[in-house]
């Protein structure tokens, strides 16, 4: 069973290297590994080539730059695998990763298969706070509608996707925004009848500590907020249609808990105009989605903080935000030294 493991590669040189090495290790032997070069204008493509010369079967695309998705978006095209696989390339993965995967098929065709995920940042490895959600149990052949903790599990490459579901269902990352997977990966999942969830970690997921960093490290940017509630929207819409009334209200909750509040979060020691723009923003996505049955399930510091905002009460907000974040840095305190 052939995988198609695509990877973007812009301006990465300082990670191209760990990335492509891990991919090409691989326990399992039937990859096809795609990379496409967006555009670097860095050493990226000439450290590229010369990993082709290491790994033979490495294929590499050059093309003018194009955005992240635009490059995965090729990468499909280019793909002759039964599964396509994404990879981004200042990230790494487990040498068994793909040959885990692959095995769960054996016991029940899916047309995603998705496993956990850690973060990485320099040699320090530390789980992923948003990957912690769903990495629980292995399940083999579930689904979003009895499996909701799959909500939290919106990024794209720690999955197999069948091509051919891929392709029938016409999926595309959306070309020129950030937050690309969210708008993919959610209504896959709302297609998929059949998917293999497996908790050990295979993927970790790189913290840049450099001066280059990723684009989800840019929290407090004003189109990415944007671009966030857009995708949060394109989903909405999709779910209404699916009418299972649990999971919507389901994933309710986990966009008010998880993307709604990280937009706010930041705004703490945001300028004044970006202040103004995001909550009227955050007003008008609330005031279009029926969030009431599930806002009194929120944490009680994010209940407090949301209502502080919704009713103009800046200074209740900017109280309410400190404490968020001496209890946060309180937690952490905490739980580092109750681990040591």
């Amino acid at each position: 069973m052939k995988v198609s493991v695509i990877i973007p590669a812009y301006n990465v040189s300082e990670y191209i290297e760990a990335c492509i090495e891990s991919v090409m290790t691989q326990s399992y032997p039937d990859l096809e590994v795609i990379v496409i070069d967006d555009g670097s204008t860095d050493d990226t493509l000439e450290k590229l080539e010369k990993l082709k010369e290491q790994f033979p079967h490495l294929t590499i695309y050059h093309k003018e730059n194009g955005g992240l998705s635009a490059a995965r978006n090729d990468g499909v095209k280019y793909a002759t695998g039964t599964y396509l696989a994404f990879v981004d390339s200042d990230d790494v993965i487990d040498r068994t990763m793909y040959e885990k995967m692959v095995q769960s098929l054996e016991k029940q065709d899916a047309e995603i298969v998705t496993i956990g995920v850690s973060r990485l940042r320099g040699e320090d490895v530390y789980p992923s706070v948003l990957h912690e959600h769903f990495m629980k149990e292995t399940k083999i052949g579930t689904n979003l509608h009895e499996s909701h903790e799959l909500l939290y599990d919106t990024t794209s490459w720690n999955k197999l996707y069948k091509r051919s579901f891929w392709e029938e269902n016409q999926f595309a990352f959306p070309v020129g925004k950030t937050f690309e997977d969210i708008p993919v990966t959610l209504p896959a999942y709302l297609k998929a009848e059949h998917v293999n969830l497996l908790p050990c970690v295979g993927y970790y997921w790189r913290y840049r500590t450099s001066k280059s960093r990723s684009i989800t490290q840019q929290k407090n940017n004003l189109r990415m907020v944007n671009d966030r509630l857009d995708a949060l929207c394109v989903c909405d819409a999709a779910f209404e249609s699916s009418g299972d009334s649990e999971l919507i209200e389901a994933k309710t909750y986990k966009f008010l808990e998880i993307d709604l509040f990280s937009m706010i979060e930041w705004l703490f020691t945001a300028p004044k105009s970006d202040f103004k723009a995001i909550r009227e923003r955050v007003i008008a996505y609330l005031n279009q989605t029926d969030s009431s049955k599930v806002f009194s399930k929120l944490p009680l510091r994010k209940q407090k903080m949301f209502t502080a905002l919704l009713k103009n009460r800046t200074v209740a907000f900017k109280y309410q935000s400190r404490m968020y974040f001496l209890e946060k840095a309180f937690r952490r305190i905490f739980g580092q030294s109750k681990n040591k």
